[in-house]
């Protein structure tokens, strides 16, 4: 056999081995997702690149879909500050604890005269993250980009933690 033969071969059977990876990473949506934790606690602790565009409205597996997210923290912020007890269910008992309590929850939300939602955007396939307008009773007005992850806690939606 000439080295140019043993050349070709040796390219088609490398071109093949290729393209067989590159199938099965397509095939595995690894091209299409690409995951990483964070880290840090006060940070959400999974980003999702998603080379398809944007996923707003699209159910995952893992969990609610960018839509049911969005709808769930309007409706969470909508009832504050006058229905603290009913959004202090919404949040999960790990998140509840986080958020100093139900004594500090209330103490909080005392303080505030209106909460506004203005923009939600969708960060992975279970945090988003809200620019929110608040109120205070004193007249003074604070904006914020705050990140929320909102899961299904047995079966209902509930927030499982948040930061800004």
């Amino acid at each position: 056999m000439s080295d140019r033969a043993g050349v070709a071969i040796a390219v088609a059977v490398i071109g093949a081995a290729a393209a067989t990876i590159a199938a099965a990473f397509i095939a595995a949506g690894a091209f299409g997702n690409i995951h990483f934790g964070t880290g840090g606690s006060d940070r959400p602790s999974t980003v999702v690149v998603n080379a398809g565009g944007n996923d707003t409205g699209k159910q995952d597996s893992k969990g609610p879909s960018a839509d049911q997210i969005a709808s769930f923290i309007r409706s969470y912020y909508g009832q504050l500050p006058n229905g603290v007890d009913t959004a202090w269910t919404q949040l999960s008992p790990s998140y509840q604890t986080q958020s100093g309590g139900k004594s500090g929850y209330t103490t909080f939300w005392s303080k505030i005269r209106s909460v506004r939602v203005d923009s939600i955007t969708s960060t992975d396939y279970r945090t988003s993250t809200a620019g929110l307008t608040y109120v205070y009773t004193d007249g003074k007005t604070q904006t914020e980009k705050r990140w929320l992850r909102v899961e299904y806690v047995s079966s209902q939606l509930e927030i499982t933690g948040s930061g800004i």
